[in-house]
């Protein structure tokens, strides 16, 4: 089972739709909450179409809002050149925090993927859970991405940096917690929760801050931090088939909780000097 695997179209638009370079953490914040929401609704819609209808039903119906999704940015988005929008360019241009944040983006998407790619397994077969109530505990795990996602989106702006050190160290948490504790019904609920919350805000932040340390445009770091992040989420699967090979599932989740770990010493390593908004007081 896959979480919504973040789409580069959430930072292409926040680089295109910005007025104000200050407005920028506002806009990816308020993107990631639609898609975060998709996510809770869109679940549950296309499981109901499916059982109540042949599986080309829950095929056709996304591709048809897609459809309309398309036509819209087509109308809507501004037509002027990307370099020529006031966010272009990062508003501290910084290439050691861009590599930093790529490095530790993909890690944390190769760990929180290495153990979700099989969670409704980790769920039935460690935790005790019944299918019903594992699509249940998959709907929470939506629900907690998208409070995860508003609250961090709410923060942003002033603590950028600390926000994304703050994602990747819970969902590491999480992880680790279900690793550890996980054979007890209300731990695992309890860590899958704070790995749902994490899991969005985890790459939110790290677009929002390509938009503030690119080297250059930032249509492009954000494209390379997309095409990180789903380098590790490809990464992630594969690692924890091995893993799930070699061990068991509770093994997938204890190296995607390794991995998560590493990412938070990647950040914590690579700490600059202290300046920018998070440090204004």
């Amino acid at each position: 089972m896959r979480g919504k695997s973040p789409s580069p179209q959430e930072g292409a638009l926040a680089q295109r739709v910005t007025s104000l370079p200050s407005s920028v953490p506002e806009v990816v914040g308020a993107l990631s909450v639609a898609g975060s929401l998709a996510l809770v609704l869109g679940v549950p819609a296309g499981t109901w179409l499916g059982r109540h209808g042949d599986w080309q039903v829950p095929v056709a119906v996304p591709a048809a809002l897609g459809l309309v999704s398309l036509v819209m940015i087509a109308v809507l988005l501004p037509a002027s050149r990307p370099e020529e929008e006031p966010a272009a360019y990062g508003t501290g241009p910084d290439a050691r925090r861009f590599g930093i944040v790529l490095v530790a983006g993909a890690l944390s998407a190769t760990g929180a993927f290495a153990g979700y790619t099989y969670v409704v397994k980790f769920l039935g077969d460690v935790s005790g859970f019944s299918p019903s109530a594992v699509s249940a505990l998959l709907m929470a795990f939506g629900v907690a991405c998208l409070a995860g996602v508003s609250v961090t989106g709410a923060l942003l702006d002033r603590f950028p940096r600390a926000a994304l050190t703050t994602a990747v160290a819970t969902q590491a948490v999480g992880i680790l917690g279900l690793y550890a504790a996980g054979a007890d019904p209300l731990a695992a609920v309890v860590f899958l929760v704070l790995m749902g919350g994490a899991l969005g805000p985890v790459f939110m932040t790290t677009q929002n801050e390509m938009l503030r340390c690119a080297p250059g445009r930032t249509d492009i770091a954000l494209a390379a931090n997309s095409g990180a992040y789903h380098a590790g989420i490809a990464a992630g699967a594969a690692l924890g088939g091995l893993a799930l090979q070699l061990t068991d599932v509770r093994g997938t989740f204890l190296l995607g909780g390794l991995l998560s770990v590493g990412a938070c010493a990647v950040l914590l390593g690579g700490r600059g000097p202290r300046h920018g908004p998070e440090w204004a007081e």
